[in-house]
């Protein structure tokens, strides 16, 4: 069972036992925020009512204060920790058997201990409630002063991280807390200095040059000025160092192995995500690979690591265990593709990497594909081997396995599980060498247990991203063996036609796994291309999610600002933003696709209690962004499936109920629509609600 915790850093995270997250208004939210942090200290109910609805009279803000806190003291009910204390006049929260990140970080912050200090630097994932304003004056007053005095404790703990690692000799960790320091204050110079030393101290010097000229840019650009006269020194040290220093020999290959490289984890929804980073490469690669996987044991195969050795001799490289897999939090349920591609976020956020090449194989791919095209200005390039857009046969995709065929692997998985790997159709080269298969067995019995291996391995198969990929804008390799098992040449074809301007490669081989034979071909094809002059992403042009919703009997009454303050709060809190309102209806836009349902079930049930029906409807598409406005055919699509929904009903297109496989949202087949822009007849589904618990 999960533990309760309360985490305010980086957002709001409220989950009690048994992982229940209710479902608090935004203002909801600020007062159990601003109770946490006086933990055990009684607040009048008129302080908190002035706090949090100075604008509202008198009367609306004791209502709209008894609404809060019912819903919070309902919450700590089930919780399984804390208390929540009223006497009529006061309000007080304990957080008994609460994780609360707030004071965890503090309790760190406040040793001298570098383990606490990086740990006090794990905690503070951003900013105090990032993203949450209630334009209320007096609680933003607050918020800022708290934000700023939480944020200076952390810049504190990366200060002395820094000064410890600088004299203990450990650049790799100096470079660490160095980056989460520049990117939290750009303007600092000795941070900049700092990361120039450490990155000198490895011997990349071109590193350390680079950081010189983004430290130079940011002082121009935002206040005009020169780096100091010590920086200047520096950077003229490190030329001369440059010049005078022959190159490197090249590694031999007979060289032992290095040891692993450590493990670390971030956060992601309440998940955590292991991840390991290798190599000093100039370009920042996360490779994701397919089905299951564990960082830790790859580097027990000589031939996989000799890959991974190879993508680091270039790159940066940054490998994830998915949720669910390896290394990550196990038995955390089927995940959906917008999960994963959060996850994949976080851990770039965490190792600092703004704008990254997305290296996915196999199963990997379709998320890479979901992430390039939600977040192309973080994509520098994206590169697929041996992957697919749709999991499973269909008439207009027949290159797919059938549903016979999955469940004829599905049967052969948990019949050869934990003997020596079958490596027929995953590496047909390797059949013979004993060691490998010997290898692979253990690597998949600790990357997964067969009950998760085999629900994953269907959840691969569902997947369907073929309508997302004329959204994609980046540079883009297709790689693609000729004699692949799993996946056929023709899939690789597919992807490569209709991604905008992508480059397809066909290699020799029967290997579906990257560490197979010619493995020093297919990373010749991705060195190229990556240290090839990369454009730079198109970033104006964006997939999202569009909701279309309809209150059927709205009517400019004095309920209305109310109504419009549930709407507001579900859209704040699901992550939307607003495209237009008029009378009664709403477009919205989102970026992960689960939410946009969510929020549309959200909004009908806290407005049935008022008597008024909800119909919505939501598809996904490319859109042009332009600051805050966004136009394009999927808002006039999503515009016309509105006109389908009946009253209480919820559509979305067939692309969103490919997208959310794994949510646990039912759906039932509707009808189809035909619109002008749209190659053909648009399938669409009634979302039926979440699937029933065991």
């Amino acid at each position: 069972m999960t533990a309760p915790h309360l985490h305010l850093l980086g957002g709001f995270d409220f989950t009690g036992a048994g992982a229940t997250a209710p479902a608090f208004s935004r203002k909801a939210r600020g007062m159990v925020a601003y109770l946490a942090l006086q933990a055990g200290q009684a607040q009048s109910r008129e302080k908190l009512a002035a706090l949090l609805w100075s604008l509202n009279g008198e009367a609306q803000a004791r209502m709209s204060l008894r609404q809060a806190v019912s819903s919070v003291r309902k919450a700590m009910s089930v919780s399984g920790g804390g208390r929540f204390l009223t006497d009529g006049a006061s309000i007080a929260l304990h957080l008994d058997d609460f994780d609360f990140d707030v004071a965890r970080f503090e309790a760190l912050a406040a040793s001298s201990a570098p383990e606490d200090l990086e740990r006090a630097v794990a905690v503070y994932r951003g900013d105090l409630l990032d993203g949450l304003g209630l334009r209320e004056e007096p609680f933003e007053e607050w918020l800022r002063v708290e934000r700023e005095r939480l944020r200076a404790i952390v810049v504190s703990a990366l200060d002395r991280l820094i000064n410890h690692h600088m004299a203990a000799g450990d650049p790799a960790s100096c470079i660490r807390a160095a980056l989460r320091l520049v990117a939290m204050e750009p303007l600092r110079e000795d941070a900049h200095r700092a990361l120039m030393r450490s990155y000198a101290a490895q011997g990349r010097i071109n590193l350390a040059l680079k950081q010189y000229e983004l430290c130079r840019d940011a002082l121009q650009r935002e206040l005009r000025l020169m780096p100091e006269a010590e920086t200047r020194h520096l950077h003229e040290e490190l030329r001369a160092r440059r010049t005078a220093s022959p190159g490197r020999p090249p590694a031999s290959s007979t060289e032992p192995d290095a040891a692993r490289p450590p493990t670390r984890y971030v956060k992601s929804s309440g998940v955590n995500i292991a991840y390991q980073v290798t190599g000093d490469g100039p370009v920042d690669l996360v490779y994701v690979q397919g089905w299951v996987s564990n960082l830790d044991l790859a580097w027990g195969s000589p031939r996989f690591a000799h890959v991974l050795k190879r993508l680091g001799s270039f790159s940066r490289l940054i490998r994830i265990d998915k949720r669910g897999t390896g290394l990550s939090d196990r038995n955390v349920g089927l995940p959906t593709l917008e999960q994963r591609m959060e996850d994949m976020r976080a851990v770039l956020d965490d190792v600092g990497s703004n704008r990254t090449v997305l290296f996915g194989s196999s199963e990997g791919g379709p998320m890479c594909i979901l992430f390039a095209a939600t977040y192309p200005e973080r994509t520098a390039a994206l590169v697929l081997t041996g992957s697919y857009a749709r999991g499973t046969w269909s008439k207009d995709y027949p290159w797919a396995r059938t549903v016979d065929e999955v469940q004829q692997d599905l049967d052969a998985v948990e019949r050869q599980w934990g003997e020596p790997a079958e490596m027929r159709n995953a590496a047909p080269s390797l059949i013979e060498n004993m060691v490998e298969r010997e290898w692979f067995a253990a690597y998949l019995r600790n990357s997964a247990s067969p009950a998760d291996a085999i629900a994953l391995w269907r959840w691969g198969t569902e997947i369907d991203v073929r309508d997302i990929l004329p959204a994609i804008h980046v540079p883009t390799l297709v790689l693609q063996r000729t004699g692949d098992r799993w996946v056929k040449p023709e899939e690789g074809r597919y992807l490569a036609a209709h991604i905008e301007g992508a480059r397809y490669v066909e290699l020799a081989g029967r290997d579906h796994v990257i560490w197979g034979e010619g493995c020093d071909g297919l990373i010749d094809e991705i060195k190229d291309f990556v240290t090839g002059a990369l454009p730079a992403a198109r970033a104006e042009r964006v997939l999202i999610s569009v909701l279309a919703l309809a209150i059927e009997g709205a009517a400019d009454d004095a309920k209305a600002p109310e109504r419009a303050d549930i709407v507001r709060d579900e859209l704040l809190l699901g992550g939307g933003t607003e495209i237009r309102r008029s009378r009664g209806r709403l477009l919205a836009a989102f970026q992960r696709p689960t939410r946009s349902i969510e929020c549309a079930m959200a909004i009908a049930n806290r407005l049935k209690p008022c008597g008024l029906e909800v119909r919505a409807a939501i598809h996904i598409g490319e859109c042009e962004a332009r600051g805050g406005d966004f136009s394009g055919i999927a808002i006039e699509v999503t515009s016309r499936l509105l006109d389908h929904a009946q009253s209480g009903q919820i559509i979305a297109s067939r692309t969103m109920r490919d997208l959310v496989v794994g949510s646990g949202l039912t759906f039932e087949e509707q009808g189809e629509m035909k619109a002008s822009g749209l190659p053909g007849a648009l399938q669409y589904f009634a979302v039926t609600g979440a699937a029933p618990g065991p």
